[in-house]
């Protein structure tokens, strides 16, 4: 048999592990490409602490570059079009055509969504993040807002512990007394994915930290000096510091394809994360999975990971003839109260008629939990 293709758009949790996985499953005479126009990725769940000075790019990054080590070609380009008819890839004048393919290209941001949105402050990527992190630096006392755009966002916790970690860090410093911290959300209660307990231990601990949490308020614009915004429920806030968490949406590439079929995210078979295109995988957030209490499967790291886990082995179960393997929904997302402890929020998510989920309280271990799956994660261990 001639061998196969198998090119993966996108390097971040799951393309990563797509490849990786499609490349130890599968002969040598197989290729398997991953294309990221970036050399270097970023985790989302280390921004929080990133902002305040706990965390260095560096420890919050890993060079793709090293995935050659694993047998997997690498090409860091940016794809400009994406041809399902004829199933090729273009990067300008090169062209990658392929038999099997993984789409992790992930969520882009559309900063203009909200008007004025860039003159406010973001964490959501390095170079918002390293804004941010001046300005908290410059920070004495004052108002802080935290206004979540629209849904869905990736990395549900962030925005929660942004805000923690946030007065956390003004404690330490003695600049938190006299300062106050808002939090905004579209969403009914804070992490509403973890269940009905898991969000009322979180509003509970935002309250403890005179964190005031603004629950069904979207944010809708922001002032063109990004210092006044206003909501979706008619209110409005002034602040020193207003930090948004962008709007998301499908990567524009993967858009135009036409693949999405008018939807918002790609859709996909929830077991095999196979599109209606025949070996064609969409994984992470570029997808959507609806689960049983119709909510979206929450845009997390370690969902991406199992997915890219799912994609990698079907792709080599249909080459090499073998059995298809299955997305089971088993995840967890950690949550940061400070840079010292970590809650986690796990369970199955994919479990019939409603997710199956718990909340272990924030501790010492938690964080210790969190650092080592950051560190697995730079190593391409998940």
């Amino acid at each position: 048999m001639p061998g196969k293709k198998v090119v993966v758009l996108g390097g971040g949790f799951g393309g990563a592990r797509a490849a990786i996985t499609a490349r130890r499953l599968l002969s040598p005479e197989h290729e398997v490409t991953l294309i990221d126009r970036s050399r270097r990725t970023y985790i989302c769940g280390s921004m929080p602490l990133l902002i305040v000075g706990e965390k260095d790019a560096l420890k919050a990054s890993r060079s793709l570059g090293q995935i050659r080590n694993r047998g997997v070609k690498y090409v860091q380009a940016e794809v400009t079009q994406f041809d399902p008819e004829n199933r090729v890839l273009r990067t300008g004048p090169a062209k990658y055509e392929y038999d099997y393919l993984v789409l992790a290209a992930g969520a882009e941001y559309d900063w203009d969504a909200v008007p004025n949105a860039r003159a406010a402050y973001s964490f959501y990527n390095l170079d918002t993040a390293r804004r941010l992190r001046r300005a908290l630096a410059a920070f004495n006392r004052g108002k802080i807002a935290i206004a979540i755009s629209g849904l869905p966002y990736k990395c549900p916790p962030a925005p929660f512990e942004a805000a923690m970690i946030i007065r956390w860090a003004l404690e330490e410093s003695g600049r938190s007394n006299g300062s106050e911290i808002h939090l905004f959300t579209p969403e009914p209660a804070p992490i509403p994915v973890a269940g009905p307990e898991a969000s009322a231990c979180v509003a509970a601990d935002l309250a403890s930290r005179r964190i005031q949490l603004h629950p069904n308020a979207g944010l809708k614009e922001i002032t063109a000096d990004g210092r006044a915004a206003s909501f979706t429920d008619g209110s409005n806030v002034e602040a020193d510091l207003i930090i948004t968490v962008p709007v998301h949406r499908v990567a524009r590439v993967v858009a135009e394809s036409g693949i999405t079929d008018g939807k918002a995210w790609v859709p996909v078979s929830p077991a095999s994360l196979e599109t209606a295109r025949t070996g064609v995988y969409a994984i992470g957030d570029s997808n959507m999975v609806m689960m049983a209490n119709s909510r979206a499967l929450p845009k997390a790291g370690i969902f991406a990971s199992a997915q890219g886990e799912v994609a990698g082995r079907n792709i080599a179960a249909a080459i090499n003839g073998t059995a298809p393997a299955k997305f089971s929904g088993e995840g967890y997302c950690f949550i940061a109260y400070s840079g010292r402890e970590a809650g986690r929020v796990t369970g199955n998510f994919l479990a019939p008629g409603k997710p199956e989920v718990e909340f272990e309280q924030p501790s010492r271990s938690g964080f210790r939990a969190k650092e080592r799956f950051e560190s697995d994660w730079r190593r391409f261990r998940l």
